[in-house]
């Protein structure tokens, strides 16, 4: 099933989204991160007693009004909770998926052509010795074919090899209780945070070492993280307490900034735009998905070099301020997530639990004052 809304431009100047279907229920998107001509978005179907699916979708705003289309689609054959491509190879992705009995985690390889409704997907191979839910499998971006996988108690780093069809284990550590999320410094090679429960931890997994330890970051669950990319010590925490909060990670002490009550319910997702980060996306069991403007925590208002100093004054005013930017309300259900595009600096899409994906652009006023 797809349809679209009325379609905005490649300047972002209308207000409406792109909307395609599911004919099941979905929690996970990811882009496609080695595609950068065109933004791609891989998208799995939840469904634990069926056969399910991953869609590739893709989207064009560069002519004309906006489109949204199902490149591919591939069967999957088992209930998916996590989708993590490859950044180098766009044809490779693994999954995070529930057989019904217990979880597993293979990495995919998907068909250079084919003909007919679904396609099949090659399995590569699986990483073995998990305990518990899998979470996800977060691909090393500084070490080539390194990749962590992370499952309710310990984070595994793994080495792949022969063109990825082996993965040989290179550590495993951990001991943590319920262990819900993690994601990977985009500037420091081997570190990453994860979250159990309210608690928020630092690691070198080079040692399988803690380098810092946040006691009760949230109220309630942490349910997602994200490293600012262009500010070396800033992450990003959302939780079941329906606040988002930015941590300095060299003094965590109190948080940088609070934003209470940024949603009405459980946040499940926040994300940072890798090119403006002042630009950050949050998804709840609200049913909504929320654009925010965060200058101070942001490189645009803290940078010390000329050229930004520079920026920074040509910045409109009511762009250089901490606000909402606005509230996207076309979801009916809870919105489990929400991802930046590969390609487009100002594209981001969102997934709710009914299997309904939007598209959405960051707004025209918005982009013209940024666009510097």
């Amino acid at each position: 099933l797809c349809h679209a809304s009325h379609m905005f431009g490649p300047s972002g100047g209308h207000s409406s989204s792109l909307i395609y279907g599911l004919s099941s229920k979905a929690r996970c998107i990811a882009p496609v991160h080695a595609e950068t001509e065109k933004d791609r978005f891989f998208v799995g179907s939840h469904g634990l007693n069926e056969e399910n699916e991953i869609h590739l979708i893709e989207v064009d705003t560069q002519a004309g009004p906006g489109n949204i289309s199902c490149i591919s689609i591939f069967g999957h054959p088992h209930e998916i909770w996590a989708i993590s491509p490859s950044h180098s190879d766009a044809s490779l992705l693994f999954t995070c998926y529930n057989t019904g009995t217990d979880y597993k985690a293979s990495l995919w390889r998907t068909p250079s052509s084919g003909q007919g409704q679904v396609q099949a997907l090659e399995h590569v191979l699986e990483l073995p010795g998990h305990a518990g839910a899998i979470r996800n499998v977060l691909w090393d971006t500084h070490v080539d074919d390194q990749v962590i996988s992370l499952d309710e108690n310990n984070v595994h780093v793994w080495q792949l090899s022969n063109g990825a069809s082996e993965a040989k284990p290179v550590r495993t550590f951990g001991g943590l209780k319920n262990l819900l999320v993690g994601t990977l410094s985009p500037n420091h090679a081997h570190q990453m945070a994860t979250a159990h429960e309210g608690t928020i931890k630092g690691w070198d997994f080079r040692q399988g070492t803690s380098t810092y330890t946040i006691e009760k970051a949230h109220a309630a669950v942490v349910r997602d993280l994200d490293f600012n990319p262009n500010r070396a010590y800033v992450l990003a925490s959302a939780g079941d307490d329906m606040a988002v909060k930015y941590w300095d990670i060299r003094n965590t002490k109190e948080p940088l900034k609070v934003q209470s009550n940024a949603h009405h319910h459980w946040v499940w997702t926040v994300k940072h735009n890798k090119l403006h980060d002042q630009l950050v996306i949050t998804s709840s069991s609200d049913n909504n998905v929320k654009l925010w403007n965060v200058p101070s925590i942001s490189s645009a208002l803290n940078s010390k070099d000329t050229h930004a100093d520079e920026e920074r004054h040509t910045l409109n005013k009511r762009i250089a301020e901490d606000m909402l930017l606005k509230t996207y309300e076309e979801h009916a259900d809870s919105v489990y997530a929400v991802v930046w595009g590969a390609s487009s600096r100002w594209v981001f899409a969102s997934l709710s639990y009914d299997g309904c994906l939007v598209i959405n652009e960051v707004p025209k006023e918005y982009v013209e004052t940024l666009n510097y």
